[in-house]
């Protein structure tokens, strides 16, 4: 009676396939967690960019008053509001956007008393600050005038064609922060 098994050669054969196929099953595994990580990321980004959007438009079409101060760099604005709009429960709120210079962040300042930049020590504890973005490489804003080349035009800018004077004032906001761009176009 002859018993038949597997032979050495045999099994390692099989190990060796064995092991090949788990290879690349977790190879294909690992590509899957990376798409997932960079799918997650983008949705985040496109999220952020939605809420920064909905703030921005819910802030200016509720505001009562819109200053805009130039700085010294050409490439951001102070903006300061008066708006029903709050983050913070204030009925009136006053706020202000402006780019912090060092580390190039937008930043969203909100109290129920008026806000002058650079703001006293004394008045900080009355002030809620609101990191937006950061790595901001612009953040413009400009009334829209009847004269359209007193400016440069922002970029993705179309020139619209003009529109009637019944006292509504236009404006646009333009953002750029880390390879995305946010350009809005409000009529007050």
């Amino acid at each position: 009676m002859s018993r038949r098994g597997f032979t050495l050669i045999e099994l390692m054969v099989s190990i060796a396939l064995t092991v090949i196929v788990v290879l690349f099953l977790y190879k294909a595994l690992s590509n899957q967690e990376i798409a997932n990580k960079i799918l997650q990321k983008n949705a985040q980004a496109v999220q952020d960019k939605a809420l920064l959007y909905e703030l921005f438009l819910r802030d200016l079409a509720q505001a009562k008053s819109i200053k805009i101060e130039p700085l010294f760099n050409k490439n951001y604005r102070i903006l300061y509001l008066t708006t029903t709009n709050s983050l913070h429960q204030i009925p009136t709120a006053h706020v202000a956007y402006f780019v912090h210079e060092q580390n190039r962040t937008l930043v969203r300042l909100e109290s129920a008393y008026p806000i002058k930049l650079p703001v006293p020590s004394e008045n900080l504890k009355l002030i809620f600050a609101d990191p937006l973005v950061s790595g901001v490489d612009r953040f413009i804003v400009e009334e829209v005038s009847a004269n359209r080349a007193a400016r440069e035009p922002l970029p993705g800018e179309k020139v619209p064609p003009k529109s009637d004077q019944n006292g509504t004032k236009e404006y646009l906001l333009f953002l750029h922060w880390q390879k995305q761009k946010l350009l809005l176009d409000i009529k007050h």
